[in-house]
């Protein structure tokens, strides 16, 4: 008796997984599952604003213009395990809350290329509240996509990345 049970949970459980992958949407094919960022309001219900696939490397840019200097910054990431980890920074002048000295924290290499000075890390960030203001140009680079956060028309977001339960 309790084998037939089991058998046929079994069955049941691979039917719904090949339903799942039949019925998918294309852009769960564009990326290998995990490899999601959430938007989220970062105020308010915190609803899921926008669900982006990020490719099998799990990578992803974020660049803005520093309210200080008024220069660009690019910040480089990419999921692993589960986790957003920021592998570099790349700026042309320093300013409040960039970095400035060799050893910063989680650096793993200092240089200055072309007039940009990049900071490479290893520095995993838990997910990312940011202030949007279409002033400083926030912008979410995917591949060969760019999004422009403020476009998706709200003042604070939060990065993170998607789990299997998250709805598209």
């Amino acid at each position: 008796m309790h084998r037939r049970g089991y058998l046929r949970r079994a069955g049941m459980a691979v039917l719904a997984a090949i339903l799942s992958l039949i019925s998918g949407s294309a852009a769960l094919w564009a990326a290998e599952p995990g490899l999601f960022l959430c938007l989220t309001e970062t105020r308010g219900a915190q609803a899921l604003i926008r669900r982006v696939p990020l490719g099998p490397e799990g990578r992803f840019e974020l660049s803005f213009i520093h309210s200080v200097s008024r220069t660009p910054v690019t910040d480089t990431y990419r999921i692993d395990a589960g986790r957003i980890l920021q592998t570099s920074e790349v700026f042309m002048a320093h300013g409040a809350g960039l970095p400035s000295i060799a050893n910063d924290m989680d650096a793993t290499g200092w240089r200055h290329e072309n007039g940009h000075f990049i900071l490479d890390m290893h520095r995993y960030t838990g997910p990312i509240p940011l202030r949007i203001q279409a002033q400083f140009k926030n912008t979410l680079h995917v591949a060969d996509t760019e999004l422009p956060l403020a476009s998706l028309g709200h003042s604070a977001l939060t990065l993170a990345p998607c789990d299997e339960e998250t709805p598209e």
